[in-house]
């Protein structure tokens, strides 16, 4: 009776679809990250509103068994959604009608609906109209189809990812759902830095050189991508012709990559000069794998720095190790786990 009972429930996991391994790279496509969850509709991991398209496709290895998956809204997947927490379908034609149509509707595992839409800097707000059951989400984290939770499937009623493309943008939305400009007691760095700038002018350079500190600002006191997207749009508004969300969104993502990774020198060339003449006139090899590491590892990465990389710098090991441990000593790197036979050290940004 134990073998049965245990054979019926080894055939009722398998049973259930591998959701986020067999769909994540279809997502990935569309330049949508996505991230396992859970059976019970809750992220598989923590930092899900960080992972990246890189991230994602690592944790499609990990979480093989995923039965299923879910993305950011905002400015990480450029969609916005109207969740229409009824399965009257009334209250979903009403909402197309005053908000306009889209191409990409899903049923949800309740069977209640998500209209897709362009993100156009919509905020997330539960129950803006109160006497509606419905939910705009320009933040946060939706489950996407196919996927499979313990209520059942979500799937796409109309269109699919190949929509995408063709998304518009929500209509008619209050002023009060979509990002406000920053107020001028908040703004810590140059008053209006794109005040009347038009296309030609350098708008691009200007807004990646004015959010390029405050995404260290950002970074430092563990705020997210989407906060900075937030000030970008702010000071887009200042321009006589602002940018459209999608420029806007492409320069956050460079600047908060360079940031996470260690590379936001913007409005600090003085003191990357310094840290380069230091290492140039102290330890080069130490310098070459710093950088190394910076491109090839995120700052909340836990990584390794196997001797058996000494060979990819054409380095002897003593070299390698002397590197390594110049890093600890200045306090790049940290060591978090010590080698054993069966494992290598692990390391963390310090």
């Amino acid at each position: 009776m134990d073998k049965q009972r245990s054979v019926a429930r080894q055939c009722s996991i398998d049973a259930i679809p591998k959701t986020f391994a067999l769909w994540q790279g279809a997502y990935a496509e569309r330049h949508i990250p996505t991230f396992p969850v859970r059976i019970d509709k809750h992220p598989a991991i923590r930092g899900y509103n960080k992972v990246g398209l890189r991230g994602s496709e690592q944790l499609a290895l990990k979480f093989i068994d995923a039965p299923a998956l879910g993305f950011m809204c905002g400015p990480t997947s450029m969609v916005s959604v109207g969740d229409v927490d009824s399965t009257n379908d009334n209250f979903l034609a009403d909402f197309l009608a005053h908000h306009g149509a889209t191409p990409i509707i899903v049923r949800t595992a309740s069977s209640k609906f998500h209209a897709w839409y362009k993100f156009n800097g919509e905020l997330r707000r539960i129950r803006p109209w109160p006497n509606l059951p419905i939910d705009i989400l320009g933040r946060g984290f939706v489950v996407a189809p196919p996927s499979n939770i313990k209520r059942g499937q979500y799937e796409f009623i109309q269109g699919s990812l190949y929509d995408i493309d063709r998304l518009p943008v929500m209509q008619n939305l209050e002023p009060e759902l979509y990002v406000k400009p920053a107020q001028n007691k908040e703004r810590r760095h140059i008053a209006c830095p794109m005040h009347g700038m038009r296309e030609g002018d350098g708008r691009n350079t200007k807004l990646l050189r004015t959010i390029g500190p405050i995404a260290r600002e950002i970074y430092a006191e563990h705020g997210t991508r989407d906060a900075l997207f937030g000030v970008a749009m702010s000071h887009n508004s200042d321009s006589a012709e602002p940018m459209t969300v999608e420029e806007v969104n492409q320069i956050v993502g460079n600047v908060w990559k360079m940031t996470t990774e260690h590379r936001n020198w913007i409005g600090r060339h003085g003191d990357r000069r310094t840290e380069v003449f230091s290492f140039i006139t102290g330890n080069v090899d130490a310098f070459c794998l710093l950088e190394f590491l910076r491109v090839t590892n995120g700052a909340e990465a836990t990584f390794w720095i196997t001797n058996s990389l000494a060979d990819s710098f054409g380095w002897d090991r003593r070299r390698f190790v002397s590197a390594r441990d110049a890093l600890i000593d200045l306090g790049y790197i940290r060591q978090t786990k010590r080698a054993w036979s069966w494992s290598p050290a692990e390391y963390i940004w310090a």
